[in-house]
């Protein structure tokens, strides 16, 4: 389908100009933005945070504080209406009635106050004619159609006695529950594991085919795009950059940008080795240079990227870019290719040594449990089971991942790890001694060597404190070292980690997301650590940034032999810096192994539901939910059984009895009795056949 603008396009955004005044002068978010959206169609919109993907879609409906914001240029058309000209009132039945938006976070889109029938009541009532039974009626369909199961009690729940995968389903029910002709998401599976994210995934794409539905896709997951939407449009400060067919612009893309974005990410990349990263910042869009935005980050630029480029076309194809090197007229375009031919690649890491099996930490059977209420002699009404029985050895100078769903303990592992919680039983033994055994001040002396790199830097560094204070924080406690002593350690490690030593006397809210995650990372080797544990580390980071942090870190193993724990749910994170990997399911490890063997050849049931449910970039396919029944099974009363046994599609005589951890023959450790009786990993896939990217090097960038 082409991008031209059609009078009948459910959303149709013509050279959109909206700014935010500021005592500094005006933002100007949105820059001469045109996207449309035709009937039934599903159009991603994606690029870096700040790129003005999400002022974009609230404009749509004009979500934005009237007082905030203007408009100083362009249409906003939806369903044939100029939103611009709209009346609040007009505005109150447009949304909900004909546009529905799902946001980011369920937990601060739903009122916490009110039981999710009487927000699902509230939302039909307002919007149609229906009685109260009506409504309560429409409610139960909307949550079976979301394959919700008990939906009666989850009427009667509050939002925070839900998963977020659940909450998000009650999103999407609200969403389409007066079956809206347009729908906007707005990154609505960046919190979500990989197996609920597939299940939000493939309820919106087939209640949006069912209604007739056109949906706005925020994201900057290229993966999830590329299974999911019919066209993409690429932002960058406040511009269109590149628009086309998804298959057009992630698999021959056109525009230096994209190009940049799709080489970072890992999914595509040597294990282990450095990945391209796009340098510098997003400008400020209060005075944004001449010409094109990205010039100054751009391996092509040329004299003429001082000039403004018009959108154009691609010769032969549907889809156009906002840039010269387009132009087959443009007299520096041969000279600006030849400059990109000689544009620095990353420098290969040297080979890893090898590791001798010297065992700096080992887990023996550890088990976590919390107690839950307490009856009227004090005692615990019942116990969550956080950790089952988990038995790790992670030797000195590799990387251990541990994956799995929100809940499977994984945060709960690290923790323990870290000293930070006292087990219920098993051992945790570091470097030789039992973390949990150890009078005090011999904890302390260990302490220093193992640190934590928590998921959220805004979070983990205090507001008050200049950087080069939290960075050497841990130093002022573990040797009292003066002032002047730890500023000098501060800007060491500040070089180290690639961040400015003049910089150092700022706040953290005056850096980039990547930069306070490089914040942290140098306050954690602040006491030299053997171990660092690294809690999602990179989750909350865009893929450009994500690539730094990742480089950085296989650096910063390479040059002090450390050895890191690293817990997230990214399978190509994990494909990328691990040399083994743990895959967790409700408290327990159910498959242990080399990376690149546990993830090519799956032998667990559950990690290859994992692995299933994981969306890729290297081909396309038809979205499915993951093939799992029912909800996670409740960890206050845990089953006799294999836990995995009622969610799998394997299950069979045998699975009644517990099962253990059973060495196969390929360094690897399988809880599962039926893992030699599985289909081959490969044709037990579906939709396999798919279209392998071609991301273009810079030698050898699209042509006209």
């Amino acid at each position: 389908m082409t991008s031209t603008h059609t009078a009948d396009a459910p959303i149709d955004l013509r050279d959109l100009k909206l700014e935010f005044p500021t005592y500094g002068g005006a933002v100007r978010a949105i820059d001469g933005v045109s996207i449309t959206v035709g009937k039934g169609e599903v159009v991603g919109l994606v690029g870096e945070s700040g790129s003005g993907k999400s002022v974009t879609a609230m404009s749509i409906i004009r979500l934005l504080p009237p007082d905030s914001q203007r408009v100083v240029g362009g249409r906003i058309s939806v369903l044939g209406r100029d939103m611009l000209k709209l009346s609040e009132g007009e505005l109150q039945s447009v949304r909900g009635d004909d546009v529905a938006m799902v946001f980011q976070e369920p937990m601060n889109a739903l009122n916490p106050t009110m039981r999710i029938g009487d927000q699902l009541r509230q939302v039909i009532r307002r919007h149609q004619k229906a009685t109260e039974a009506e409504a309560t009626a429409r409610a139960l369909e909307l949550l079976r159609d979301m394959r919700i199961g008990d939906p009666n009690r989850v009427l009667r729940n509050y939002p925070f006695e839900l998963s977020g995968g659940m909450r998000q389903r009650i999103l999407l029910a609200m969403a389409f529950s007066c079956r809206p002709d347009v729908l906007i998401a707005d990154e609505p599976t960046t919190a979500l594991d990989v197996t609920i994210q597939a299940q939000v995934l493939a309820l919106m794409q087939q209640k949006a085919r069912e209604t007739g539905s056109s949906v706005l896709f925020i994201t900057h997951d290229m993966a999830v795009v590329a299974q999911l939407c019919d066209r993409v449009h690429v932002m960058y400060a406040g511009q269109v950059v590149e628009q086309g067919t998804t298959e057009e612009v992630l698999y021959t893309p056109q525009h230096p940008y994209t190009q940049a974005l799709l080489r970072s990410l890992p999914e595509l990349a040597e294990p282990q080795q450095p990945l391209p990263t796009i340098q510098g910042m997003v400008p400020n869009l209060i005075d944004p240079p001449a010409g094109c935005r990205f010039r100054e980050r751009c391996h092509f630029s040329h004299q003429r990227c001082h000039e403004m480029p018009d959108m154009l076309q691609a010769s032969g194809t549907g889809r156009s870019a906002r840039c010269w090197l387009l132009d087959p007229d443009n007299p520096e375009r041969e000279d600006a290719l030849e400059k990109g031919r000689q544009a620095q690649v990353p420098a290969p890491l040297p080979p890893a040594a090898a590791q001798d099996g010297d065992s700096l930490l080992e887990v023996q059977d550890l088990k976590v449990r919390f107690p839950v209420g307490a009856d009227w002699r004090g005692r615990p009404r019942a116990f969550v089971h956080a950790l089952n029985g988990v038995d790790l050895v992670l030797r000195r100078g590799e990387t251990l991942a541990v994956v799995g769903e929100s809940g499977c303990g994984k945060s709960t592992l690290g923790q323990s790890i870290m000293g930070l919680l006292a087990p219920t039983a098993g051992r945790v033994v570091f470097a030789g001694k039992d973390l949990h055994n150890l009078p005090p001040q011999q904890m302390r002396e260990l302490r220093r060597r193992f640190q934590v790199v928590f998921q959220d830097p805004q979070s983990s560094l205090n507001p008050r404190m200049p950087v080069w204070k939290a960075i050497t924080e841990p130093l002022l406690v573990a040797e009292g070292l003066s002032a002047r002593a730890r500023r000098d350690r501060a800007a060491e490690l500040a070089r180290q980690v690639g961040l400015n030593p003049d910089h150092l006397e700022r706040y953290p809210h005056e850096f980039s997301g990547g930069q306070r995650q490089r914040i942290a990372i140098a306050r954690a080797l602040a006491l030299q650590p053997d171990l660092l544990v690294l809690d999602e580390p990179t989750s909350a980071l865009d893929v450009s940034v994500q690539a730094q942090i990742l480089n950085l870190l296989l650096r910063l193993k390479q040059e002090f032999g450390l050895t890191y724990l690293f817990i997230t749910h990214d399978v190509s994170v994990v494909r990328h810096v691990a040399d083994r990997v743990a895959v967790m399911y409700l408290g327990q490890v159910v498959e242990l192994g080399p990376a690149q063997k546990v993830i090519e050849a799956p032998q667990h049931p559950y990690t290859r539901t994992l692995l299933r449910s994981v969306p890729e970039l290297s081909r396309r396919r038809e979205l499915a939910p993951a093939d799992l029944h029912g909800e996670l099974p409740n960890n206050t009363r845990l089953p006799s059984s294999c836990f995995f046994r009622e969610r799998c599609r394997y299950a069979a005589a045998g699975c009644g009895e517990p099962q253990s951890l059973t060495a196969a023959p390929d360094q690897r450790l399988v809880r599962c009795h039926r893992s030699a009786e599985l289909p081959p990993w490969p044709d037990e896939q579906l939709g396999d056949a798919g279209q392998t990217p071609e991301i273009p090097a810079p030698e050898s960038t699209a042509s006209a």
